[in-house]
This record gives structure tokens, C-alpha cells and sequence, in this order.
């Protein structure tokens, strides 16, 4: 590392040194709303995990390179850092004074003890010694042009159908930055991760999610409602240009008579362009999800691969193969349980998923 460039140690409770790391993750190209110190505070908030920031500054005192980490203990994988659990994307971030940098290095070589077991989910490492595991694919749609002329890049038969078909259904879409919208969409995750075999994220997640990044201007939720029933509920994180689409929910009861989420991601995506945004990322999909892969793709977006690398080895729920027969087991046994049994165990199991 350069005398000028090296990384210290930062504290996530420093507001002056945050306000210095989100200016920079908001400029930076590859920046996302999972290096925001709002994501991380939710995480540290919600589960007690201990963040490891780490910031490199240039001769200017301007920052120059950050990278997020978090220690994760459990009795299934012992100790790693992560960056970040929870999230799609995470590793380092390097500006121009550190683009032929290797911070991760540079902290590791002071802290060995804390790196014996790593993840990074993107960021890629200069180090040789990672592992590469290209499990997951991320969509991107380009908002850089007309609301027209990205309608008619959407697949008609099915997306462009229900659009059409819950607007004729009378479905209406609203804007919510508040803990009221958020009850809803609480509400219908639970309904709807039943339904597909997985545990939700606690209730406080999502309370210190509104607290700390929806009212904050850092994402916003979309509701859709039907004679004043809301029937669909979606999460929108900002980070700079690029919004980002992250999580999904609506009422299994009413899906075989109308879907409201296309609607309600039509009305993101038109949100998004109007608002001058230049991608919205559809996030992180298991490359085996063959179902859910053709569907973002159906909405005329960029396939990219998002390679995660492991230190010295592969491990870890985000290398879970979606098709494997233990996953399988997990997700059907999971739709068994009773809503309060569920609900109760998911804080448990989440802290396992980090």
C-alpha cells in the first residue's frame, strides 16, 4: 500500500466518518445500498454482529477506498467476515487513487487473526488465494431511456399482460417512507416466505430498516391495493444513480385472480426513470433458479454473473445450491410449521443465514 493510502479502522456510531463513507459509496460506480452505513447499522441493530470497517484515505483526507466487514459466529461455520451478510453485494470499493490497490491486503497482513475465514461477495480480492464461486447472476434493466420504449422491451405474453390486467382490476400502486407502510409489507412477507418454504427476517429488521435507511431518503416501499386492500407490498433501496429492487411480497390468496407485482414493478421502474435514475438492479438470483432467472429477464434487463470469493474455502449459506436435495427437505419441511413456530424460529434461523 502507498504511505498515503492505508486503511484504519473506522466506527460505525462515527457520524462524521459515516457521512464521509456514504458521500463516497453514493459516488462511486459500483457503489450499492449495502455498503450504506444505514444497511450495516440495520444488521449491527438487528443481530449484534461486530462491524469491521475500514476506510483508506488519500493526501487530501478525502476517502479514498472503504471496505465493510462483519464477524459472524455460529456452531455450523465457527468465525468468518463477511462482506456483507445479508446482502447481494458487498467487498471493497476502490476510487481513483486506489484503483490498482488491494486494500483487503493491507488490512489483513495488521489482522490476521480476524481474517482466517473470509467472504466476499463481490469487490474482487487481487489476492490469489481466494476461492471463486460464481453461484449468482444479477439483472440489471437500463432506465436510461423512455418510459415507451422500455415497455416495449418487457415480454408482452406475461409481463406486459398483467400489467394491463391489474390496472383493468382497478389495482391501485401508492409511495410509503413510513412504519405504517412497512407493517403492511410485514404482514404479507410473512404470508408469502411461508408459501415458498423460507424463514423471513425478524420484525425488528425491518423496523430498524424504516429507521435507519426508508425515512432517511435511502429506499422507499410501494403498495398495492385493491378496494382498499393491500394486496402487494415491494422494498426500493437507492444508492447514487441505481435503484435497487430487494425484496417482494404480496397475498397468496389473490394471485390466481390478479398478480399485483408486475404493476407494482412497473411503477418502480417508472419512478426510477422519472426520477433520473440510470439502472434499476433486480438483485441477486441462484444461477439454478432457472424460474425466477427467465422471469427477470423478462423484463428486458442485462444478465451479469456476480461471482462471490472464499477464504480458504467455500462455505456458507449463500453457497447453498437452491436444486440440492438437503435445500429441498429445508424449504418443504419449513411450509409445515406453524405460523407461530415459524415466526419464532425465524430469528433463530436468519442469524444462520447471515
Amino acid at each position: 500500500m502507498k504511505k498515503n493510502i492505508e486503511p484504519t479502522p473506522l466506527s460505525l456510531d462515527d457520524a462524521a466518518a459515516m457521512a464521509q463513507w456514504d458521500s463516497f459509496v453514493k459516488s462511486h460506480a459500483e457503489g450499492t445500498p449495502y455498503h450504506l452505513s444505514g444497511w450495516m447499522k440495520t444488521i449491527a441493530a438487528t443481530y449484534g454482529f461486530k462491524p469491521l470497517l475500514y476506510a483508506a484515505k488519500d493526501a487530501a483526507d478525502e476517502v479514498a477506498a472503504v471496505l465493510p466487514f462483519f464477524i459472524i459466529k455460529n456452531i455450523m461455520n465457527g468465525k468468518r467476515s463477511v462482506s456483507l451478510p445479508f446482502s447481494d453485494y458487498g467487498g471493497q470499493l476502490l476510487g481513483e487513487a486506489c484503483k490498482n490497490e488491494d486494500v483487503f491486503s493491507g488490512i489483513c497482513n495488521k489482522n490476521p487473526n480476524l481474517f482466517k475465514q473470509v467472504e466476499l461477495r463481490g469487490g474482487l480480492p487481487f489476492s490469489t488465494s481466494f476461492v471463486s464461486n460464481a453461484c449468482y447472476t444479477r439483472h440489471v434493466l437500463d432506465l436510461q431511456r423512455d418510459v415507451e420504449t422500455v415497455y416495449k422491451n418487457i415480454n408482452k405474453r406475461t409481463i406486459q399482460y398483467s400489467i394491463r390486467k391489474a390496472e383493468k382490476a382497478g389495482v391501485t400502486v401508492t409511495e410509503r417512507r413510513d412504519a405504517a407502510g412497512m407493517e403492511e409489507f410485514v404482514r404479507l412477507n410473512s404470508l408469502t416466505r411461508k408459501k415458498h418454504g423460507v424463514p423471513s427476517q425478524p420484525r425488528k429488521w425491518f423496523d430498524h430498516l424504516v429507521e435507519k435507511i426508508i425515512v432517511r431518503g435511502d429506499g422507499f416501499i410501494l403498495l398495492a391495493a385493491l378496494d382498499s386492500r393491500i394486496i402487494g407490498a415491494s422494498i426500493f433501496l437507492i444508492c447514487g444513480n441505481s435503484l435497487h429492487y430487494k425484496y417482494n411480497a404480496s397475498d397468496p390468496s389473490i394471485l390466481h385472480t390478479v398478480s399485483p407485482n408486475h404493476l407494482i414493478t412497473w411503477t418502480g421502474i417508472k419512478w426510477g426513470i422519472e426520477h433520473g435514475f440510470r439502472r434499476l438492479d433486480f438483485g441477486r438470483t441462484s444461477s439454478d433458479n432457472e424460474g425466477l432467472m427467465r422471469y427477470k429477464e423478462m423484463w428486458g434487463t442485462q444478465a451479469i454473473a456476480i461471482p462471490y470469493y472464499y477464504f480458504p474455502k467455500v462455505v456458507g449459506a449463500s453457497s447453498v445450491n437452491e436444486k440440492s436435495l438437503p435445500y429441498r427437505i429445508y424449504t418443504a419441511g419449513w411450509r409445515m410449521l406453524p405460523d407461530p413456530v415459524a415466526e419464532l424460529a425465524s430469528s433463530v434461523v436468519f442469524r444462520f443465514l447471515a
